[in-house]
């Protein structure tokens, strides 16, 4: 291997670690949205509309999802920087309030 090999693939190495840094950037950013999105229910739930018990249920499911994407990201993944651990926490806060008012009472 010569010189120029050598650097090529050193640049080759670089460049798709930096890619993989990029990729896994924007995994996480997108677990960090979830805990977002189910503030939104302030917008949309009415006591009183027939819908709400399935706004409701649309909203336990995305939280529920968001909790695995942001778990499968932590355990198979590695990727354990801020992002994903504040998802993780926040995704499992608010599953365990589902759990706690919603679907608890309803078994006992």
């Amino acid at each position: 291997m010569d010189g120029d090999e050598f650097t090529r693939s050193i640049k080759l190495e670089i460049y798709e670690r930096g890619d993989i840094i990029m990729k896994d950037k924007i995994l996480s950013t997108i677990a960090l949205i979830t805990i977002f999105v189910p503030f939104t229910i302030a917008f949309l739930w009415n006591p009183t509309d027939p819908k709400a018990t399935a706004i409701i249920i649309g909203y336990c499911i995305f939280i529920a999802l968001g909790f695995c994407y942001s778990l499968f990201l932590f355990v198979k993944k590695h990727l354990r920087d801020t992002n994903t651990k504040v998802s993780l926490g926040v995704n499992s806060l608010y599953l365990v309030g589902i759990l706690v008012f919603v679907v608890i009472p309803h078994l006992i």
